[in-house]
């Protein structure tokens, strides 16, 4: 009994002494560095969301990627400097995990934010792709992802030696066995990147992290790649900058040799989730605590989106219809939306891109054939309108709104429109302001004129007479009165041009117009309710007519018509 007990004692040890031998099981150590400026260079214009983009990246990285906040850097306005020591810090962050030979290491670096076809701009400051590429390899990252949406962004893919390969999977997981890096970019190196003000962000990224959060998920397998993130924000981006006229062609390289497949993110189980009715065309959904748009879900994609808890506002439009609602999910909650669920609202805040809500009020089949007539003569619409500004190195797309009139279209000047809405106070503002902003802008074209006219007086003869190559003459003629007027009328010219074309051309909202068109429309139905208008008018008219006649005299002949 002694030996066998004793022997049942060493063999426990002997297990327990296992088990403290053996090797620390093999990870992988996730890090990411989220950079977003809004200023470029000196010609660039600041743009609205690049450092949005970067917060939006940065919370999905951080709830559904698996970085830690330890290791994950965010950095926002900031400039060469700063990258520069963030670069350092995510050195040293590699440097400790691979004390463990065998734990794998991927560093993922996103930028939005100006850029041209050899450098980012970080506001007055430049990194060069080639630099960035340096200090990202520097890092000693067994994986490199670098997603860059800029405008000519495509050039970091299109550097000596680059090769585009074909669709690739590789797994962020703990059996990933790969190295190298991987680049995606927003643009072709000759194209723009647009942002959009419906969306609050940069077109890529935003069906870029829609595609994170679960619209992406191809195989249904709740899990991310690389690849089908690419490949979402690739067609869906190309797709909404169609209709633009500038379109983009997000790129990607990758220089990736081993195996196992490269998950960004796990949708399968979230903290949160909302899915949403089948038979949708397009979605979004807002969080109502930054008013900030996360993602978008349309018909060809999954219909689960997956988010940390709050409330979010959805908008989601079925053919010609949209709709809307407030929704609350609790961590671990999957919210599920019915049809019953959401509200049908004729004014959205949100509409589709380029589209047109030809929605009829109610009521319309109870009219006559001749007042269902008039009413699509005089029914009023207010269509959305994209206007697309290019600057150096940039493009905005605006989504603004027009008003037309009637079946066929007739374009409709807002003060009209609200003359027939019944706000002639409106009709006076937006008459007052539009008089304000041509006057400005005229008022600046003249005195610019006025200083072109005053520099070529006074090289023509006035009171400067020095021909121009003379030695005096840059000293004798620009000097004085001769350099004071043209100063003060190119200075006047440019302060009027700026506040005219400053000034809001619609200083209304959308939303309250497209409210006034449904109120003058819901009323237009009921007054032809009992048949079209016909104007019946009815005038008593008295005349007097001087007569003469053969035997009977003369004298005046009084009559009346009705």
């Amino acid at each position: 009994m002694t030996t066998s007990a004793s022997r049942i004692r060493l063999a426990f040890f002997a297990v327990i002494a296992a088990a403290f031998c053996l090797p620390a099981q093999a990870a992988t150590r996730r890090m990411a560095l989220v950079v977003g400026n809004n200023a470029g260079g000196p010609l660039d214009k600041p743009l609205h969301y690049a450092e949005d983009d970067a917060s939006k990246v940065a919370d999905v990285l951080a709830q559904l990627g698996d970085v830690p906040p330890s290791d994950l850097l965010v950095l926002r306005g900031r400039g060469r400097k700063e990258l520069q020591e963030a670069v350092a810090r995510m050195t040293a962050l590699v440097a400790g995990y691979r004390s463990n030979p065998d734990d794998r290491t991927v560093l993922l670096f996103y930028y939005s934010g100006h850029s041209d076809a050899d450098a980012l701009e970080l506001g007055p400051d430049r990194v060069l792709y080639s630099e960035l590429r340096d200090w990202l390899r520097d890092t000693k990252a067994d994986v490199r992802v670098l997603v860059a949406d800029g405008c000519k962004s495509g050039a970091l893919v299109q550097g000596k030696g680059a090769t585009r390969g074909p669709a690739f999977e590789i797994k962020l997981s703990d059996q990933l066995d790969a190295e190298g890096e991987a680049t995606l970019t927003s643009s072709a190196a000759d194209e723009l990147a647009l942002e959009s003000r419906e969306i609050r962000g940069s077109i890529f990224t935003h069906h870029f992290v829609s595609g994170l959060r679960g619209a992406a998920d191809a195989s249904g397998d709740g899990r991310i790649t690389l690849s089908e993130a690419y490949q979402y924000a690739f067609s869906h981006t190309l797709t909404a900058t169609s209709s633009s006229g500038v379109r983009q062609h997000p790129g990607y390289e990758y220089r990736l040799a081993g195996k196992g497949e490269l998950v960004l993110t796990e949708v399968a189980r979230p903290s949160a989730s909302i899915e949403l009715p089948p038979d949708f065309e397009r979605a979004l959904i807002v969080l109502v605590r930054r008013d900030q748009v996360l993602a978008e879900l349309t018909s060809d994609a999954a219909r689960r989106v997956a988010l940390a808890p709050g409330e979010y506002a959805l908008r989601v439009w079925r053919g010609t219809r949209a709709f809307a609602a407030r929704v609350t999910v609790a961590a671990g909650e999957e919210k599920h939306v019915a049809w019953s669920d959401l509200q049908a609202v004729s004014a959205p805040a949100v509409a589709g891109k380029g589209h047109v809500d030809e929605d009829q009020p109610e009521g319309l089949e109870g009219l006559s054939p001749e007042a269902l007539a008039e009413y699509q003569e005089n029914y009023v619409r207010v269509g959305d309108k994209t206007v697309i500004t290019v600057g150096h190195n940039y493009a905005r797309v605006v989504d603004t709104f027009e008003v037309y009139q009637g079946k066929f279209r007739k374009k409709l000047d807002e003060d009209a429109f609200y003359e027939l809405a019944g706000r002639k106070d409106l009709a006076t503002w937006y008459k007052n302001r539009r008089a304000l902003k041509t006057t400005l802008v005229v008022g600046g074209l003249a005195a610019g004129v006025g200083g072109m006219v005053s520099i070529i007086a006074d090289l023509a003869g006035g009171p400067c007479n020095i021909p121009p190559g003379d030695p005096r003459f840059a000293t004798e003629c620009f000097k004085g009165p001769n350099v004071v007027l043209p100063i003060v009328l190119f200075a006047s010219s440019a302060v009027l041009m700026t506040t005219g074309f400053a000034l809001n051309e619609h200083p209304v909202e959308a939303s309250e117009v497209r409210r006034l068109a449904d109120e003058y429309n819901t009323s237009l139905v009921r007054r032809l309710e009992h048949g079209p208008r016909r104007e019946v008018q009815t005038a008593l008219r008295f005349g007097v007519t001087p007569f003469a006649s053969p035997g009977a005299g003369g004298g005046l002949l009084f009559g009346a018509r009705f």
